[in-house]
């Protein structure tokens, strides 16, 4: 039960928004024919919702008063 809950402490929904991203752009790099422009697109907007994840959270971050 410990290492579970050690795994889920070190578990960030950052970490499948960029790596997620970055799998689904190379997947959709990889086929030639068919869905490919929505993998690249849903890749690239998952990968960047991730790079940009710690800006986000400190813009709304609630500041002491």
């Amino acid at each position: 039960m410990e290492f579970l809950r050690a795994l889920w402490s070190w578990f960030d929904v950052r970490d499948v928004l960029v790596f997620g991203g970055i799998g689904m752009l190379g997947y959709g790099l990889y086929l030639k024919w068919g869905l490919w422009l929505g993998f690249i697109v849903c890749g690239t907007i998952l990968f960047s919702m991730g790079f940009v994840w710690p800006a986000f959270l400190s813009l709304t971050a609630k500041r002491d008063k």
